[in-house]
């Protein structure tokens, strides 16, 4: 089993965790009191950071529960090679000011495999069945 590594950058600060045995994401809590007024977006320290294994990264993704609030999350991809603190860019949607408290659940952090691709320049792609076809172009219901 790989280790993600985690580095206490403020003593009161948590290590990610997982809810349950099998959760998709480790939660992120925030080290930081912040207020954040509608239409506003705000970068809430989590005074940890990271060292992936190898070949590792993580997208840093919305709980839920915030999401519900209308605080959702921006900018949040982790290259395997930084080492600075984990902050996490929330954005308030919403017509109330919210507060953030320390120790508060944030974010999730969703590890992702690097992938280190050639990149080749090429003057047709192949063809397939949607084609060009972009938002809704595969249709809103089942199909019968």
């Amino acid at each position: 089993m790989s280790t993600l590594k985690v580095k206490k950058l403020v003593p009161s600060a948590h290590l990610p965790e997982k809810a349950r045995s099998g959760d998709l994401g480790f939660d992120l809590f925030s080290a930081d009191h912040v207020m954040i007024h509608p239409g506003e977006m705000k970068a809430v320290g989590t005074g940890i950071a990271v060292e992936f294994p190898r070949g590792w990264g993580g997208v840093i993704k919305d709980r839920s529960s915030m999401a519900m609030k209308r605080l959702t999350i921006s900018a949040g991809v982790i290259d395997n090679g930084y080492r600075g603190e984990i902050k996490i860019l929330i954005t308030n949607h919403s017509t109330t000011s919210h507060t953030i408290e320390q120790d508060q659940k944030i974010a999730q952090l969703l590890p992702c495999p690097v992938t280190d691709w050639n990149i080749e320049k090429v003057e047709e792609l192949s063809d397939t069945h949607r084609g060009e076809g972009g938002f809704g172009s595969t249709g809103a219901f089942k199909s019968a």
